[in-house]
C-alpha cells in the first residue's frame, strides 16, 4: 500500500525549493563561522591573546627609592626625592610630528631629538627625565595621546659640592656610578616593583592590578662629619688657588676609632652635576694617588727603629755638619748641625742622621715596619679607586733603595695610608684601619652592617709616647727652629711633619727640578692626639712650594677649626704671636686662609744643592740629597730699617717676622746670618729721640 502524499496547500514547488537554498546557506554560514571561531579560539588563541595584551597591557617598573647617606650626626648627604618624569608609546601616537613640536614647547627640548624618538617604532621611549612640576603640567595640559607623565626618584645631594668625590653621584637610572653610591650599590638599590597596567586606545593608563611596593635601599650612616669636611674643602680650595696648584687633598681622621671625618679632594664636583666630574677629572686623590712621601717618611723610619730598639730617644747622632757619604749616595743636609738627637733628627728633618738610622735598622726590618703601618697594601676602605701604593720587598733592596727609602723616596703611599699610620701612633700605637661606613641599617631597621671597633698594636705603647714630643718639636722656634715653626694652630699645641718631594717624571726618568709635592702630616693636640690630619698639594706654581708654607697652613686652619667644632679644650693660646700686617682676629674667628706667595721667589734661597734625589739613577755623579723642608737662607740685617721695609726685605728672604713697636728696627732676634727658611725673627722698633 503507497504511503499518501502529504501536500500543502498553497505552497508551490518554487518556494520550498527557495526554502531549502536559504537552509542550506544559513547552514553553511553557521558551518563556516564555527570554523573560524574554532580556529580563532582553538587554533591561534594564544596567539590573537598575547597580541590583546601586547596592545593594551603594559608592565610597569617601579623604581626603589636609593637608600639615604649620612653624616655622622644624622644629616643627610644625599636623599632620594620625587621627580616626574614623561615617557611615551611612540606606537600609540597619533601625530608624531605635532605631538613632537607640542612636547618640545612645553619641556624646552630639541623638536628633531623628539620626533626620532617617536619615529623609532618602540612600544616605550623617555622624552625627558626629572622635568620641573610646571613642565609636568604642560604636558599633562597637551592630553596627548600615548604620552604619560610618571614619577620616580631623583637622587639629590643637599651639601653639593662638599664631600662630593667621596660620595660619587648615581646616574638618571638611579645606579651608583661613582664614589660610595658605587661601591655601596648593593646596599643603596633596593628593590623595584613591576605591575601589570592596562590602557585605553589613546594609551592611557587605566588600571594596575597585583602592584606590589618597591623595597626601598638600606640607610647608609657615614664617620664623615659635615662641618668638619666643609671646614677642609674651604681650607683645601682655597690654598690649591693661592697657591696656583694643580690639585690637592687633605684626610682627617679621629685616632681612636680609625673613622675618616673628612677627605677633600681639589679638583672636585657637584655630585648634582655628574657631567661636571667628567669635565674636571675629578677624582678621590685620597686613595686613587700614590705619591713619594718625601721627609714625612722620617716619622716612620724613626718609629721602627725606637720600636726595635736599635736605638733610643735620648741617643746622639753625628750628622757630619750636614754632608755624608752613605752607601751608593752623597747625602746632604741643608742645616750645618754637628750632632743631634733622634729628637734632633725629627725637628730639623736631617737627612744624614735619618739615614743612619735607617741603616742601622736594616732593610728587613724597615720593610716589615712600613708593612705593619699599612704601607704597600691597600686599607680596604669603602670606597672605589684605592691604590694599595709601592714598597718593593726588603731583601729584594739595593744599598741606595735602603738609604733613599729611610727619608721618603723610592717607595709610593696614599695620603690616606699616610693618615692611617699616623693615626695608630697617636693611639698609643694601635692601628685602626681607617673606615668611612659607621653603620648600615636595612628598611626594617635591623642594622646589617657596624664598623669594627678593635685595632691591632703594631708598635709598643712607648714608642708611640716617645714620639709625640719629638713631633711636637717640628713647631718650636729659636736658634733651631724646626721645620713647622711658621705652621700655627691657634689654641692648640700640635705635632707632625713636613714633607717636600720631587715629583718624577717618568718621560725623563728622573726627577722633576721643578714639580713637587708639598705635603704636611701632623696630629694634635699633641699631649693627647685626637685628629690625625694629612695635607698634599700638588704642583704649586705661586713661588712657595715647601710643605710647610704651602701644606702647614692647611693643616692649621683645619686642625684649629675641627677641635673647636668638637669641643676639645684648647692648650695653647687662641691667637699667636702677631705677625706683621696681620690684624689680629676676633676670638673663635675661623684662621685666615693661606696668604697667596709673595711676587718674587719664595724660595730664592735654595742653594746649587737642589739636585736630583733618585734612587733610580744610580749613575747620576754625586746626586746631593737635599732635605727641602728646611732650605738654608740668610737673614738680612734688618737694623734701622722701618717697618714696611724691614718686614718686606724679611718675607723676601723666607722668613717669618714678629714685630714690637714702631718706627725704626733697634733689635733683631736671631742675628744676621744662616738659618732655615721659614725661621721666625723677632723684630724691635723704636722711634727715634733727638
Amino acid at each position: 500500500m503507497s504511503r499518501p502524499t502529504i501536500t500543502t496547500p498553497g505552497v508551490s514547488r518554487a518556494a520550498r525549493t527557495r526554502a531549502r537554498i536559504a537552509a542550506a546557506l544559513v547552514t553553511a554560514l553557521l558551518c563556516g563561522l564555527g570554523y573560524k571561531a574554532y580556529g580563532l579560539q582553538i587554533e591561534h588563541g594564544a596567539r590573537f591573546r598575547d597580541q590583546a595584551l601586547r596592545q593594551h597591557v603594559r608592565t610597569v617598573v617601579i623604581p626603589a627609592p636609593r637608600g639615604a647617606i649620612l653624616d655622622s650626626r644624622g644629616r643627610p648627604l644625599a636623599i632620594s626625592a620625587d621627580a616626574e618624569s614623561v615617557w611615551a608609546d611612540p606606537r600609540a601616537v597619533v601625530d608624531l610630528a605635532g605631538a613632537a613640536a607640542a612636547l618640545a614647547k612645553a619641556l624646552d627640548v630639541d623638536v628633531n631629538q623628539l620626533e626620532a624618538r617617536l619615529a623609532a617604532g618602540k612600544r616605550f621611549a623617555w622624552i625627558a627625565r626629572h622635568i620641573s612640576p610646571a613642565q609636568a603640567a604642560a604636558v599633562r595640559a597637551l592630553d596627548l595621546p600615548g604620552v604619560e607623565v610618571t614619577h620616580e626618584p631623583r637622587r639629590w645631594y643637599p651639601e653639593r659640592a662638599s664631600g662630593g668625590p667621596v660620595l660619587g653621584f648615581a646616574g638618571v637610572d638611579g645606579e651608583g656610578l661613582d664614589g660610595l653610591e658605587l661601591a655601596l650599590e648593593d646596599q643603596l638599590a633596593g628593590t623595584r616593583a613591576r605591575f601589570a597596567a592596562l590602557r585605553d586606545a589613546r594609551g592611557k593608563t587605566m588600571m594596575a592590578e597585583g602592584a606590589d611596593q618597591p623595597t626601598p635601599g638600606a640607610t647608609v650612616e657615614l664617620t664623615i662629619d659635615r662641618s668638619i669636611q666643609h671646614l677642609a674643602d674651604v681650607a683645601l680650595a682655597e690654598a690649591v688657588t693661592a697657591n696656583k696648584a694643580k690639585a690637592g687633598t687633605a684626610v682627617v681622621i679621629d685616632v681612636k676609632t680609625g673613622g675618616v671625618l673628612a677627605m677633600a679632594s681639589v679638583p672636585t664636583y657637584d655630585p648634582n652635576d655628574p657631567a661636571a666630574a667628567v669635565k674636571a677629572a675629578a677624582r678621590n686623590r685620597a686613595v686613587t694617588d700614590a705619591f713619594e712621601i718625601g721627609s714625612i717618611m722620617k716619622v716612620f723610619t724613626v718609629a721602627a727603629a725606637l720600636d726595635a730598639g736599635v736605638i733610643r730617644a735620648d741617643e746622639s747622632f753625628d750628622v757630619e755638619g750636614g754632608a755624608w757619604m752613605a752607601p751608593g749616595k752623597l747625602v746632604r743636609d741643608v742645616h750645618h748641625d754637628k750632632v743631634l738627637t733622634v729628637g734632633g733628627i725629627i725637628k730639623r728633618s736631617s737627612n744624614v742622621g735619618t739615614v743612619k738610622i735607617g741603616l742601622r735598622l736594616g732593610r728587613v726590618r724597615l720593610y716589615d715596619a712600613l708593612k705593619r703601618f699599612g704601607f704597600g697594601a691597600a686599607t680596604k676602605i669603602e670606597l672605589p679607586g684605592e691604590q694599595s701604593g709601592r714598597v718593593r720587598d726588603g731583601n729584594r733592596w739595593r744599598d741606595v733603595e735602603l738609604v733613599t727609602i729611610s727619608f721618603g723616596y723610592g717607595l709610593t703611599v696614599t695620603p690616606i695610608q699616610v693618615a692611617a699610620g699616623l693615626a695608630a701612633i697617636g693611639n698609643g700605637g694601635v692601628y685602626h684601619p681607617p673606615r668611612v661606613v659607621e653603620r648600615i641599617t636595612g628598611p626594617d631597621g635591623a642594622v646589617v652592617f657596624a664598623r669594627p671597633t678593635e685595632g691591632r698594636p703594631i708598635m709598643k705603647p712607648a714608642t708611640a709616647a716617645a714620639l709625640l714630643p719629638m713631633l711636637g718639636s717640628t713647631f718650636e722656634g729659636g736658634k733651631q727652629s724646626g721645620t713647622a715653626a711658621s705652621v700655627q694652630v691657634p689654641g692648640f699645641r700640635a705635632g707632625g711633619k713636613t714633607g717636600t718631594a720631587h715629583k718624577y717624571d717618568p718621560a725623563t726618568k728622573r726627577y722633576s727640578p721643578d714639580r713637587y709635592l708639598s705635603s704636611f702630616a701632623g696630629l694634635v693636640p699633641i699631649a693627647a692626639p685626637r685628629l690625625a690630619i694629612v695635607v698634599v698639594i700638588d704642583e704649586p706654581a705661586g713661588g712657595a712650594y715647601y710643605g710647610g708654607k704651602v701644606a702647614g697652613p692647611v693643616f692649621g686652619q683645619i686642625a684649629s677649626g675641627a677641635l673647636r667644632y668638637l669641643g676639645v679644650p684648647g692648650d695653647a693660646p687662641l691667637e699667636p704671636a702677631t705677625t706683621a700686617g696681620a690684624a689680629a682676629r676676633p676670638p673663635g674667628a675661623a684662621p685666615r686662609p693661606a696668604a697667596p706667595p709673595p711676587t718674587d721667589d719664595a724660595n730664592a734661597a735654595e742653594d746649587a744643592d737642589d739636585a736630583d734625589p733618585s734612587a733610580l739613577d744610580p749613575a747620576a755623579e754625586d746626586p746631593a740629597m737635599l732635605d727641602l723642608d728646611t732650605p738654608a737662607v740668610t737673614i738680612p740685617d734688618l737694623r734701622g730699617l722701618g717697618v714696611a721695609r724691614a718686614v718686606a726685605t724679611a718675607r723676601a728672604a723666607g722668613l717669618e717676622v714678629t714685630v714690637r713697636g714702631s718706627g725704626r728696627c733697634v733689635s733683631q732676634v736671631p742675628a744676621p746670618g744662616p738659618a732655615a727658611a721659614g725661621a721666625v725673627v723677632a723684630l724691635e722698633f723704636a722711634e727715634r729721640t733727638r
